[in-house]
């Protein structure tokens, strides 16, 4: 399942589907296995972060080699008499898991990435400016892995169908406020992590906060799916869509009550996909009616 940050068209993507489109033409299909697939996106990203240990902080290299074990030696490159960590780099050059490859770049952007700019006041080097660069290398590899940035804060997830993450998910991440925007986060990283009942209860705090935000109140998910039957009434909205979203809304708030909130349920990955988009629904409709 994937949660690409919504954006404009680039020429990478362009680039993309030319070559798609050709290929099609041309009944020309990819001789590339999946294997072929992460290790030309691996070379990908590791020409984007061939010099990422000169660009963060030396606090943020320790942390990165205490949270995988490596040696306070750090290993280092000199020219002349300026040297520089290549712990970074080199962890990445070393992970050939396709997994935990994804952790590790998603582990670099929560690392203290120092800005660079050119001669004429342009930055050149920055996180922002990293991260455009992996979404084009997603762009263009036939691999399962999509990406999202939300206030500083980039996260990977399996990729889904990428037309129901930018309008489901990516579209509500644009437009909730700063609480429900955190607990939906929390819930594509359980989503990710196979934690289930986690990511289902972070999807209800997301539902919950959001509700409180666009009804101006402090009520819980159940008092508030009362309070937003009511306000759509009032608003003269049509009587069986408000019977549709208040049984949605009952039904999932029953749902996260036994299975999430209040008891541990068995929910899957298929049951999780389910709930993030039906979420991602229900707040694109209360966005667009409240």
């Amino acid at each position: 399942m994937g949660f690409i940050e919504r954006k404009s068209k680039n020429k990478y993507m362009n680039l993309k589907e030319k070559m798609d489109k050709f290929n099609k033409r041309w009944s020309i299909t990819s001789a590339d296995s999946y294997e072929d697939a992460f290790r030309k996106f691996k070379t990908r990203i590791l020409n984007i972060f061939q010099n990422i240990d000169q660009h963060v902080t030396d606090g943020s290299i320790t942390a990165f080699c205490q949270f995988y074990g490596i040696k306070e030696v750090w290993h280092s490159q000199t020219y002349g008499d300026h040297s520089w960590s290549t712990n970074i780099s080199d962890r990445l050059n070393q992970e050939n898991d396709e997994k935990e490859f994804y952790k590790l770049i998603e582990l670099i952007f929560s690392l203290d990435i120092t800005q660079a700019g050119g001669y004429g006041g342009e930055t050149t080097y920055s996180k922002n400016i990293l991260f455009r660069k992996v979404v084009e290398a997603i762009d263009l590899s036939d691999t399962n892995v999509s990406i999202i940035a939300k206030d500083g804060e980039v996260v990977l997830y399996p990729k889904g169908e990428k037309k129901l993450d930018e309008e489901l998910v990516d579209s509500p991440l644009s437009f909730l406020n700063k609480e429900s925007a955190e607990h939906l986060i929390q819930a594509l990283q359980f989503y990710q992590s196979k934690k289930h009942i986690k990511s289902a209860e972070s999807l209800r705090r997301s539902l919950e906060e959001f509700l409180r935000h666009k009804l101006k109140n402090a009520k819980g998910l159940n008092g508030n799916i009362t309070e937003l039957q009511t306000k759509l009434k009032s608003d003269k909205r049509d009587a069986q869509v408000r019977n549709i979203i208040g049984s949605i809304f009952s039904f999932l708030d029953q749902y996260f009550n036994e299975n999430s909130k209040h008891n541990d349920g068995d929910i899957d990955d298929s049951e999780n996909e389910f709930l993030i988009y039906q979420t991602g629904l229900l707040m694109r409709y209360v966005n667009t009616n409240i």
